[in-house]
């Protein structure tokens, strides 16, 4: 069978390493059986890897087609079924989260982005407008399309309450981590409690749905109970005006000297700051997986968490949910991580052992199943 992967959608590093991760374990699964033709533009030709003779990559409609919603959206409804055609697709995998428009090719959809069904962030009519094509885009893909494949049952949930219906056919589908992860942490053993700083780590883009400022307050409030804990801020920033809004929260609560920002680190730089920090902490306020958190945890780092969207059942039981707001419970929460040896202990060992649901090789087994049963129900 051949199989068509719409990878026009990802530019960020969250679709790279969702997509990464299927489009391997299709290759090997399907090697002889099937064949994907993977369609991308030249702003993501970063995706491209060796996978083998039954993988092609194809660039489409130049640099345009990533350089926006719209373009991307009008290039699909013009181009696309021709493009499917000219190779033959049997069935066509879309990365987000909605039917490609314009396509009579069958369709299988990974659902990974709620940032529509939060209003909150949607700020200028632009945001708006394309929240609301979004929810409809995705009402119809829960009814039409042949299977849906969720990140977490956060997006099961979310998908089916604004469309009303469950999916023809659909399946949670966890998002696995990098490999070399694994293998880094396997190297040598991991930092017992004393040998690790009394240090929070939070790893994302850094954007104010993200709550940076609530893990700040957390830490002021854990400094002013008399904790010597540090915080670092490992990623990039969204944009130069919140890192600057930012800096001047850490200003005025007296944390200069207790803060790092880092902006975007080296992968080896990244298990660097996992390995050495007692805790990882995220309390952002949209997320439709939340792989740093995993991350952390196979290195043994704990987890706090918002109680909020994914987060949680990502974390799992080596992580800790605080309701979204309460500085107080999230400074209740990391205090123990930061100063008590046997309650970091037991929280890590636990972290170790959540991390292992998400090795690659023991998923996408719901959507290889899905395709080799293809057409049949």
């Amino acid at each position: 069978m051949r199989i068509a992967v719409d990878a026009l959608p990802i530019n960020n590093f969250s679709g790279r390493n969702v997509l990464g991760g299927h489009l391997r374990n299709l290759a090997a699964a399907g090697a002889g059986r099937h064949s994907l033709h993977v369609f991308h533009h030249a702003g993501n030709r970063d995706l491209r890897r060796e996978l083998g003779p039954h993988v092609v990559w194809q660039e489409c409609a130049s640099a345009k087609t990533g350089s926006g919603w719209a373009r991307r959206l009008v290039w699909q409804r013009l181009s696309m079924q021709r493009a499917l055609d000219a190779v033959g697709a049997d069935l066509l995998i879309s990365t987000s989260g909605a039917l490609v428009p314009g396509v009579r090719t069958p369709q299988l959809v990974l659902v990974q982005n709620p940032w529509c069904f939060f209003p909150q962030f949607h700020a200028r009519a632009s945001d708006k407008l394309k929240a609301l094509l979004q929810r409809h885009g995705y009402r119809r893909a829960q009814r039409e399309a042949a299977a849906m494949f969720y990140l977490s049952d956060f997006m099961a949930r979310i998908y089916a309450d604004n469309a009303g219906c469950g999916p023809r056919h659909g399946a949670t589908v966890l998002v696995g981590v990098n490999d070399g992860m694994f293998e880094d942490a396997a190297e040598t053993p991991l930092p017992a409690f004393a040998e690790r700083a009394p240090e929070i780590v939070v790893v994302s883009v850094m954007t104010p749905h993200k709550s940076v400022e609530d893990v700040l307050d957390a830490l002021a409030l854990l400094r002013g109970r008399g904790v010597e804990a540090r915080l670092s801020l490992v990623g990039p920033w969204s944009d130069a005006s919140y890192r600057a809004a930012i800096e001047r929260r850490i200003h005025d609560q007296e944390l200069t000297g207790s803060v790092e920002i880092t902006g975007g680190v080296s992968d080896a730089e990244l298990m660097r700051h996992y390995r050495r920090a007692r805790v990882f902490c995220l309390l952002s306020r949209c997320e439709s997986f939340g792989i740093p958190a995993v991350e952390a945890q196979v290195f043994g780092t704990p987890c706090v968490v918002a109680d909020v969207c994914a987060p949680p059942e990502i974390a799992g039981p080596g992580g800790f949910a605080v309701p979204a707001g309460r500085i107080d419970l999230a400074a209740d929460a990391l205090q123990p991580l930061l100063v008590d040896a046997e309650a970091w202990r037991q929280a890590s060992a636990r972290a170790l052992d959540n991390a292992e649901r998400f090795r690659w090789s023991r998923l996408s087994g719901p959507i290889i199943g899905f395709i080799d049963r293809w057409p049949s129900p």
